[in-house]
């Protein structure tokens, strides 16, 4: 009796230890399935993902070549692709009793298409991506990090096409879920960095605020040596003159306290040829009117050009509200004169717009408000 006793009990044991074998097999093709019927849910977009890796032991998951596209076919680029995606619990947070996680995207890519319509452009804006989010990873989302993104815009509808790109993109979003528990300041933290096409670096620095009903926040944006010849056919079709040679600079502060903004955008162009006779009348073969404005352009762009720099440049104010935020003229017209007879602009962050503007701003507008 006593041995068939022990025969029972090493039974069920080797039937436990077979069950969960299966069970930790089966597991990745399950949530395989799942996150593909997820990514279905879509209505505008569908998606699919490749191989799925449960660590277990480091409470993570892993997903391979996931691609999201548009329903209709009519845009060949994926609106979103990824190698790889890797989920994470946050074991640091967990100490405290929090279940959080940390995100990482490997050579990630967003397409933006800009058709002649609706069915052959793509944003995405139309879809529900923070449920779907959700999801497939139910913890909150504590940091977001980016190794060699890219962000590309599109527009096949012209000739040439225009394919621009955000490459080489690191970035690193921290503080997502807000709390106290995992840190001492509520503000989220987002740095990043990217090359423009060629030649080209944009990098930004922002802090923000998630907890409040409109955006607060403050951005700081540098752009150094964008050479413009890369954006010459958006800048054919987008913009009402050619720029035919040249490099960009520039520097940004914005900052939001619930939706009111104060900032200044600084763009500096270097070396800039706005127009030629070979690429403008016998390589683009433009008619007289253009010819006419473009030529009046560059004796524009000549006339207030600092000489010894060889440059244009001006500070542009921004404040008021997010959604329609006034940008003065007469202060503009003023520093396009002051670079060109003055003093030549340098495209550096004056360190001058803090959230504190921002909340001073709103202060004001509010007792303006009150007075009235």
């Amino acid at each position: 009796m006593a041995r068939t006793h022990r025969f029972g009990w090493k039974k069920w044991v080797i039937v436990a230890v077979i069950v969960l074998v299966a069970v930790r097999v089966s597991l990745p093709y399950v949530a395989q399935s799942y996150m593909n019927n997820t990514l279905a849910q879509a209505e505008e977009f569908t998606g699919r993902v490749g191989d799925v890796d449960i660590m277990l032991w480091r409470g993570a998951f892993s997903i391979e070549d996931i691609i999201i596209t548009k329903r209709n076919g009519e845009v060949k680029e994926p609106l979103f692709q990824a190698t790889e995606v890797q989920f994470s619990l946050l074991w640091s947070a967990l100490v405290n009793g929090a279940f959080v996680g940390t995100v990482d995207l490997y050579r990630p890519e967003i397409n933006f298409v800009d058709g002649d319509s609706e069915k052959d452009s793509q944003s995405g804006e139309s879809e529900d991506w923070l449920n779907i989010a959700d999801q497939l990873f139910p913890l909150k989302i504590d940091k977001l990090n980016i190794q060699q993104g890219r962000i590309v815009f599109h527009n096949p509808t012209v000739q040439p096409e225009i394919h621009l790109a955000l490459h080489d993109i690191k970035a690193e979003l921290k503080n997502l879920v807000n709390s106290r528990d995992l840190s001492k300041d509520l503000v989220a933290t987002f740095n990043a960095k990217g090359q423009t096409a060629e030649a080209g670096t944009l990098a930004i620095s922002a802090s923000l605020d998630p907890s409040t009903k409109k955006p607060t926040f403050d951005v700081d944006m540098r752009a150094e040596n964008i050479a413009l010849v890369n954006f010459k056919n958006f800048l054919d079709t987008y913009a009402p003159f050619d720029l035919e040679a040249g490099s960009l600079e520039m520097a940004m502060e914005l900052a939001s306290s619930n939706g009111q903004i104060k900032g200044y955008a600084k763009p500096i162009l270097h070396n800039v040829e706005v127009f030629s006779w070979k690429g403008d009348v016998e390589r683009d073969n433009d008619g007289f009117f253009q010819t006419i404005i473009e030529m009046g352009s560059a004796l524009i762009s000549e006339i207030f050009e600092n000489q010894k720099q060889d440059q244009i440049a001006t500070r542009i104010p921004i404040e008021g509200s997010l959604d329609s935020p006034d940008t003065p003229i007469l202060p503009a017209l003023g520093g396009i004169l002051k670079n060109a007879f003055i003093e030549a602009m340098r495209a550096s962050l004056e360190g001058s717009v803090e959230l504190e503007n921002a909340e001073e701003e709103e202060s004001q507008e509010e007792a303006a408000k009150d007075d009235s």
